[in-house]
């Protein structure tokens, strides 16, 4: 399982924007940061990335995060972010990524920190890929045949995005310099350790549904009590000394067959293709049931983040108080019964090793952050008023429809 975490430079796309961008050059520049000229297809990403955080923290402001509203049903520009006016706070905001930017190609140029030809080219050849290549949901959502078509509309060209990929690049390689291993200051094991154990469970779990093998819930109490009376037999075994591969492929299979044989009854006719009976023909589609079994324990681990975690709250609530030694239980939840076992994250070494960079910038990330803008904040900044200020004015950017 690989974690997703934030990347350090901006520069990502979100989708959900219903807005009329401007269509704007990408080669010329509206200012200079401490000496290095800005593109306008720089500045604009950076900007776009700036309103939908805005959007964002509006959301929170206003209770609304989890609605599945719209971003055109939210005027952002009519509204304070952070004690200030939207149109403000992403200027705001814009130019510090633009610092940002700036700070980690300066600081990778002192520590002779760079880039291979081959990385080049490798995330070049990505980019322009994925810039030409039809897009159904940009199709959908903004009327636009590929992913460059709707970048080049509002400014930004694939000069802009590759300047931007780069840092992006740069970035994570100077995170590692600072805080890898034998980075420049280093985060320990212990430090790891601590915060694992502190963040995240790590849990092989079955989840056995109070559904029918049609999928339908299961009315009756009784009936559901079969299911958890079958979810205590499977945390018998495991703490009998059963592996979790072997209960877990028996859960799969069991379950598989359970469908399989529902679906041949309901399917069966007696001009089936063998000219078999009832009763063969649904051992034939039973017996032909086939499930993969798990190759290694690890291959079965979640990871369970106690502030972010996707599980119901009731079951990630249970899992956090379970005991952490290996012992497997039945969690009776309101739509499944859970067989879990939680074990030592520490000891999740291949997972860890996977994760090593993500983990380090959920540890260092915000003093990273601190550390750039110590970098960057007495940078004089050249800019073009008018472009800045009118031009390309939030106002102007995102004007609504």
């Amino acid at each position: 399982m690989k974690l997703n975490f934030k990347r350090i430079a901006a520069g990502a796309l979100t989708l959900a924007l219903t807005v009329s961008l401007c269509g704007c050059g990408d080669n010329g520049y509206l200012m200079t940061v401490d000496g290095m000229s800005i593109r306008n297809g720089v500045y604009l990403s950076f900007q776009q990335t700036a309103y939908n955080e805005a959007y964002n923290k509006i959301q929170e402001q206003n209770g609304t995060s989890d609605s599945s509203s719209s971003t055109s049903e939210i005027d952002v520009l009519a509204e304070n972010v952070e004690n200030k006016s939207a149109s403000e706070w992403i200027k705001e905001q814009t130019i510090k990524e633009v610092r940002k930017f700036v700070a980690v190609q300066k600081l990778c140029n002192e520590y002779g920190i760079t880039l291979t030809e081959d990385e080049i080219k490798e995330m070049n050849d990505d980019l322009q890929s994925t810039w030409d290549e039809e897009n159904m949901y940009v199709m959908y959502t903004m009327g636009f045949n590929t992913l460059g078509e709707y970048y080049e509309s509002f400014g930004v060209g694939i000069e802009s995005m590759k300047e931007i990929r780069k840092a992006n690049a740069l970035s994570d390689k100077l995170f590692l310099h600072y805080y890898d291993t034998d980075g420049e200051y280093p985060v320990t094991k212990d430090e790891i350790n601590t915060y694992l154990t502190e963040n995240y469970a790590a849990v092989k779990m079955l989840t056995l549904k109070y559904t029918d093998a049609e999928g339908k819930a299961l009315e009756t109490d009784e009936a559901k009590q079969e299911i958890k009376d079958k979810a205590k037999t499977y945390a018998e075994r495991l703490n009998g000394g059963d592996s979790f591969i072997d209960v877990k492929y028996d859960f799969d299979l069991e379950t598989a067959q359970e469908a399989a044989r529902v679906s041949a009854e309901n399917s069966y006719t007696e001009d089936n293709e063998d000219k078999l009976s009832k009763e063969e023909y649904i051992k034939k589609e039973v017996d032909d049931v086939d499930v993969t079994k798990a190759e290694k324990p690890e291959d079965l681990d979640q990871f369970i983040s106690k502030e972010n975690s996707t599980l119901d709250e009731k079951l990630t609530e249970y899992i956090w108080n379970a005991a952490v030694d290996g012992k497997a239980t039945v969690f009776e939840g309101e739509s499944a019964a859970y067989v879990i076992v939680r074990e030592d994250v520490t000891a999740k070494e291949s997972w860890e090793k996977d994760n090593h960079e993500a983990i380090l910038k959920e540890i260092k990330s915000d003093e990273y952050d601190g550390l750039m803008e110590l970098t960057y904040q007495n940078y004089e900044i050249e800019l073009d008023e008018y472009l800045v200020n009118t031009k390309y004015a939030p106002e102007k950017t995102f004007k609504k429809k």
